[in-house]
């Protein structure tokens, strides 16, 4: 392991010495949800694709190890890094925001917010597509990396449906350019998508081309008060085929109580506290449109109790629990995430399993959920008073992920795998699947100097 101070004369060589951190600025860096992010002393801030290339030239010659960081609001620890690496931060590269409204395209630095890009957008009378909860700080490049989806997938795909073109640079310093505009596109092998989702593993984004949606049209956002999954996708599919349905999200009640506490939002509850699960919806239909087609609904009870926020705070305030899963560890203690897809066929009988799994493992486990309905996608959080041993989490962990695969489910879903998920990963994976995944590791970089130790099993 080479020394900090060699480390920052290596890439003084090759970039000027202002982009260049040394242990203390890099200690001064938000480490965002990871303390381990900043774990390495010396960081770099290229402004450029050529930049960047120079320092991963270098950098692979010297046989120096790279984490690149974009917002840090990664919960799978992809960005953490150690002493003897070097953290590339891309919030500086430059190339901004450049919209062609006409062919309803972005073509975007990756150190650009997702909620910049959508503020752009809307200046142009469009939308992105995309809607995470991170919005001010994940950037483009780090939703590329891990394939961001969010609330609004079921409708538009996620990060690797939203890119049409991308910028990369190769761990020798090699860049790739394929800044291509339109859909269809048949060149040879997709050189981007391997980059989307691979978590920094193979290389650098710098670039990349985003297409763009019409704007979305005035919605209103309703909360039913429901008794369980079931009821949600009977729900969902009812106001899907009106199509009005802009997003649907799912929380069972200890969840959303969580967050109401943690928010001081219980008011928003008070319609009926004690539902086991709440459904928010953002929906085109007009408000008695809307009443007409759910009214059945409550005389199935499918239905416990419903209210439509009558105002821009009250929506806010809606949309609040279901966004600020933050504010829940206010409340729990010990919590550990977790984040899968199920098919939405299975998910109801999913979740019963599930609960009986877990008070199989331990008696005092609190199970906090909430789902992006449209795709399946679970995340999960399970916490008690007292701290998890490993072996306990080990169990949690294999409860979860229980008949995932077999159903057609995926064990990470949109957070990447890091180095949380790789022991979930590798006993998931088949042979072949994680055979091909080292093979394209070793030829794009064959010293492993890219985000070692992270996506890919050893």
């Amino acid at each position: 392991m080479k020394s900090e101070q060699a480390i920052v004369d290596l890439l003084c060589s090759v970039v000027e010495d202002s982009t260049v951190l040394r242990s203390n600025q890099v200690s001064a860096l938000d480490p965002g949800w990871e303390e381990g992010n900043t774990g390495a002393s010396v960081a770099v801030r290229p402004r450029s694709a050529d930049e960047v290339s120079a320092v991963l030239k270098a950098c692979n010659e010297a046989e120096v190890p790279v984490v690149t960081h974009g917002g840090r609001t990664g919960l799978s620890g992809g960005a953490v890094s150690e002493p003897g690496q070097v953290i590339m931060l891309t919030d500086r590269i430059e190339g901004g925001i450049d919209i062609d409204p006409l062919e309803r395209v972005a073509v975007v630095s990756v150190a650009v917010t997702q909620q910049e890009l959508q503020e752009a957008a809307a200046e142009h009378g469009l939308a992105l597509g995309l809607n995470t909860a991170s919005r001010g700080s994940a950037t483009i490049g780090g939703m590329i990396s891990t394939n961001a989806g969010g609330m609004e997938a079921f409708r538009f795909g996620m990060m690797r449906q939203r890119m049409l073109g991308i910028e990369a640079v190769l761990a020798d310093g090699s860049i790739v350019s394929d800044l291509t505009r339109v859909p269809k596109a048949n060149e040879g092998y997709d050189l981007k998508q391997l980059f989307c989702g691979a978590e920094g593993t193979l290389g650098v984004v710098t670039r990349a081309v985003i297409k763009l949606e019409d704007p979305e049209p005035e919605s209103n956002t309703t909360m039913l008060a429901i008794p369980g999954a079931a009821a949600a996708l009977r729900l969902m599919r009812a106001v899907q085929q009106s199509g009005g349905l802009l997003l649907c999200e799912l929380m069972w009640r200890e969840y959303a109580a969580a967050v109401a506490t943690g928010t001081g939002l219980e008011r928003v509850l008070a319609f009926c506290d004690d539902a086991p699960a709440y459904l928010v919806m953002e929906s085109a239909l007009q408000e008695d449109e809307l009443l007409n087609l759910l009214e059945p609904f409550f005389e199935t009870g499918d239905i416990i109790d419903a209210v439509m926020a009558k105002s821009e705070s009250e929506s806010a305030d809606i949309w609040r629990i279901r966004e600020d899963s933050q504010a829940a560890f206010r409340v729990l203690k010990n919590p550990a995430l977790f984040d899968i897809s199920v098919p939405l066929g299975k998910l109801d009988a999913y979740m019963v399993d599930l609960e009986k799994r877990l008070a199989d493992i331990a008696s005092d486990i609190s199970l906090q959920a909430l789902a992006h309905l449209g795709d399946g996608n679970l995340h999960l959080t399970v916490a008690r008073d007292e701290p998890w041993t490993d072996a306990e989490l080990d169990q949690i962990s294999r409860a979860i992920e229980h008949g995932v695969k077999e159903m057609g489910g995926a064990v990470s879903a949109e957070h990447g795998i890091g180095t949380a998920k790789l022991k979930t990963f590798s006993r998931n994976a088949a042979d072949g699947n994680l055979g091909a995944m080292r093979a394209i590791k070793a030829a794009l970089d064959p010293k492993g100097i890219l985000n070692p130790g992270k996506v890919v099993p050893a």
